[in-house]
């Protein structure tokens, strides 16, 4: 009775990784589909540092010079999050979907590995 019921719960979950990993498939295709914005040389403003220059992007860092220093920032976080903004509602709003996208994908990432480590524990009680 023990053995069907693990069976059972084995098949669910090995069902359900199925669907997750297709929901990742497709997240992570949206997210491909997606660049990142270009802000080099952009002003924007920081809610602690004030005004800045985007003075360099490599991949997803920002080097921006504010009246206080330089600072590296990551995109899309740092736009996504509000805390430096761009008088550019097209760049905010991709870096925001980027953003969605990218913690969807931890998430499904993260349901899939449990779901793993489950079915791999009802195995080995076996």
């Amino acid at each position: 009775q023990r053995e069907a019921e693990k069976k059972i719960e084995i098949e669910k979950l090995t069902a359900q990784l199925g669907e997750l990993r297709g929901k990742l498939t497709e997240v992570t295709e949206q997210r491909e589909a997606m660049t990142l914005p270009n802000l080099e040389g952009r002003k924007v403003e920081h809610s602690q540092y004030g005004e800045g220059t985007v003075n360099e992007q490599r991949d997803t860092v920002l080097t921006i010079t504010y009246a206080g220093g330089v600072r590296k920032q990551k995109l899309p976080f740092v736009i996504a999050s509000g805390c430096v903004t761009v008088d550019d509602s097209e760049a905010t709003e991709k870096c925001r979907r980027i953003s969605v996208l990218e913690t969807e994908q931890s998430r499904l990432r993260k349901e899939i590995q449990y779901r793993e480590s489950w079915i791999s524990d009802l195995q080995r009680k076996s």
